[in-house]
């Protein structure tokens, strides 16, 4: 798994429902490799399907048996990934679902994250973010709603100025991290206070 700079995927709401059923079905069925399984699942979308277009389109055509997609998927993967994810690309062809590869990965890879107890988290922004600006977004986060955030970058040129992020849908800009943060130190110190107020008293009283 990357916290690397993402990019959000556009898929619509048939794709989203398809992919979250089987990625759920294999995140399940993973057991210990669930990592490595996620991991391979995203080299095959990206390195085979992205790079060769006529794989998927050789394992979704109807003019191609099963017997002979299975065994175009056993001489490419066989040995390569993982043997419960070879198996789960053979149930996809058998169910005529080798189209919704691409939704069942983002939505294993967004699965993974939860369970790790990482959140997305779109920032929009007016020009690409820095690397210590990422990190301070991320500390900000952290401090104000306990989360790990995997960071999905949006330039928008149009923004003047500011940052604009939405978590799940919540949509906050800059100023309301500024806010809850100056409201944590003010707590915090309310706290320090009343503590150093109590101790005080503990003494003039002894």
């Amino acid at each position: 798994m990357t916290d690397t700079p993402q990019h959000e995927t556009a898929l619509d709401g048939d794709q989203q429902q398809v992919g979250a059923l089987y990625a759920k079905a294999l995140l399940g069925s993973a057991g210990g490799s669930v990592d490595e399984i996620v991991a391979e699942l995203e080299a095959v979308v990206s390195e085979c399907l992205g790079k060769h277009p006529q794989l998927e389109q050789a394992l979704a055509s109807p003019r191609i048996s099963l017997e002979q997609k299975e065994t175009m998927l056993d001489r490419i993967f066989n040995g390569r990934v993982d043997g419960k994810l070879l198996n789960f690309l053979k149930i996809l062809c058998r169910r005529g679902r080798i189209d919704s590869l691409r939704a069942i990965q983002v939505s294993a890879t967004v699965m993974r994250e939860e369970q790790l107890g990482k959140q997305r988290v779109t920032v929009t922004t007016a020009q690409t973010l820095g690397d210590e600006q990422r990190e301070q977004i991320k500390h900000r986060l952290r401090d104000a709603f306990g989360i790990e955030a995997i960071l999905l970058e949006v330039v928008d040129e149009s923004l003047l100025g500011g940052i604009v992020l939405r978590i799940g849908d919540k949509v906050l800009d800059g100023s309301v991290l500024g806010k809850l943060q100056s409201i944590r130190t003010a707590v915090a110190s309310g706290v320090q206070n009343a503590i150093r107020d109590r101790y005080e008293s503990l003494l003039s009283s002894s």
